[in-house]
């Protein structure tokens, strides 16, 4: 890799510290040359090559293969990265925003760049980044290798919900209705295909609308960068995954769904409050009047909200704080939203349990162990 790294836990915070290393002399010049040198010195020069070339002070972070998230929230503070099997970790890196520009700018071309309100998205095979670029910059990093997950059992461990939250998001998709993912791109990536992989075995027209090229998804129809929407309607799907949003995704999302088709919207902002932000009224009005979810992930955790309408007021009520929700809560927020008994509800949570028990990652064998177990339930809603 060309740099070193140690990692140490101080005070249950994990530390994630970098060392560049020094180049001799004739490393210096062969860095500007096709001099022959030692495979430990060429590590060396190819890492400071990468370095001037694409990610300055990023470099270390981006070759890291066990690094799949960089953070930055405030460029006076040190970068914080997501460790894989290890969790969230503090680095010595600070970087200026002038860096930050001057490394995005190397990446930006007319085929993987998007301007959404304060935010530019850029995505290519390497990364996927959200960078803020108005008020206090901020930037978010992905790794490629890091986007496709799609295992329910991977974000339990990860304590981002447990078993009665995720059979409520798992109810909530199975009958039809809508949610909007907000929040930490990995996360909401693994989520939307996770729901997806629930009730793959009920529905077998399930669409992905994307704005970029996905891989992995021989599976479901993928419809890339589709110029109009309406071309969902001749695939007659039962779930449709947006992976992002603008105006014409809410429109067709209130078509779709008053055609009793389930959504996924990973919407790409930051939180919920940002995206009902950028809403019409007479949009936030039609999401109220559809049973329509909000699933905010913020850092480590999930907060699911459930939206709603009173006449032309439109309310939020507060399903579950980061991930947790027990039996109480998920009959309450289950019978209230959809008015019906969850006595059959207790075999999901059962299928999670054995999930979960069973360490069970692989989206097959999910697929196949909630076919066996006999998940039979027919849509309520």
């Amino acid at each position: 890799m060309g740099c070193k790294v140690s990692i140490s836990q101080v005070d249950n915070i994990l530390n994630y510290t970098v060392e560049e290393p020094t180049l001799t002399a004739e490393e210096e010049k062969a860095l500007k040359s096709q001099v022959q040198l030692p495979q430990n010195s060429i590590e060396k020069i190819n890492y400071y090559r990468e370095k001037m070339e694409k990610f300055g002070k990023l470099t270390c972070l981006m070759l890291d293969k066990n690094v799949e998230e960089i953070e930055c929230y405030d460029v006076s503070k040190p970068l914080a990265v997501k460790i894989k099997g290890l969790g969230r970790a503090i680095t010595n890196i600070k970087i200026s925003k002038d860096e930050i520009l001057n490394i995005f700018s190397k990446f930006i071309d007319s085929k993987n760049y998007r301007r959404l309100g304060k935010y530019i998205v850029i995505e290519n095979d390497k990364f996927k980044a959200i960078i803020k670029v108005k008020d206090d910059i901020n930037f978010n990093i992905i790794k490629s290798d890091s986007l496709y997950s799609e295992s329910i059992t991977e974000l339990i461990s990860e304590g981002y919900l447990n078993k009665y939250s995720t059979a409520y998001l798992w109810h909530i998709i199975e009958n039809l209705g809508i949610i909007i993912i907000n929040g930490n791109k990995r996360i909401a990536r693994c989520l939307a295909y996770s729901l997806i992989n629930l009730v793959y075995n009920k529905f077998n027209k399930i669409v992905v609308v994307s704005k970029s090229k996905i891989r992995k998804l021989d599976d479901l129809i993928v419809l890339n960068d589709v110029k109009n929407l309406d071309i969902i309607d001749y695939y007659n799907p039962d779930i449709v995954l947006f992976d992002y949003i603008d105006n014409d995704v809410i429109v067709k999302t209130l078509d779709l769904n008053t055609q009793n088709k389930g959504i996924i919207i990973l919407s790409e902002f930051p939180d919920n409050i940002t995206f009902l932000s950028s809403l019409s009224k007479s949009q936030l009005l039609s999401l109220s009047k559809l049973p329509t979810i909000l699933v905010e992930i913020v850092r480590n955790y999930i907060n699911i909200y459930e939206l709603y309408s009173i006449r032309t007021k439109v309310r939020i009520r507060k399903v579950c704080k980061k991930g947790n929700m027990n039996k109480k809560e998920f009959s309450y927020s289950i019978t209230l939203k959809n008015k019906i008994n969850t006595n059959n509800l207790d075999l999901k949570v059962s299928i999670i349990e054995n999930l979960t028990n069973n360490n069970i990652l692989d989206k097959y064998e999910i697929r196949e162990k909630i076919m066996k177990i006999g998940e039979k339930i027919e849509p309520e809603i």
